[in-house]
């Protein structure tokens, strides 16, 4: 086999500007495809793992107020006060624009063109 098979010997050596055989186009959009059903795969984790961790930190900040409420800080363990802490901070984290979903708003835009 030659070093030089998949090269088109018309443009060589500057780059070739022939169009892409049908085999290559389907290659791409085969390619985009399956780029494309691996990204929506990775957003509903995104989506799930981002609901699981509100739910959390809503669990631990409600515990931690049930106790402030039953004996004031006297009934909130010094490790349950720093869990609230970090539970605050995650839902911040949650809350920042950067993480907020565009992508199914997106894509509920792009499937009502189609």
């Amino acid at each position: 086999m030659s070093l030089f098979a998949d090269v088109c010997w018309r443009h060589w050596p500057k780059t070739c500007t022939c169009p892409p055989s049908a085999d290559e186009i389907e290659r791409m959009r085969s390619d985009a495809f399956l780029l494309d059903r691996e990204l929506q795969r990775e957003n509903r984790r995104a989506r799930e793992f981002s609901e699981a961790l509100s739910c959390l930190a809503r669990a631990v900040l409600q515990m931690r107020e049930t106790r402030m409420d039953d004996g004031g800080e006297d009934n909130v363990s010094a490790d349950l006060q720093a869990l609230a802490d970090q539970a605050r901070e995650a839902a911040d984290l949650l809350r920042e624009d950067r993480n907020q979903d565009r992508v199914t708003e997106l894509m509920g835009r792009i499937e009502g063109k189609s």
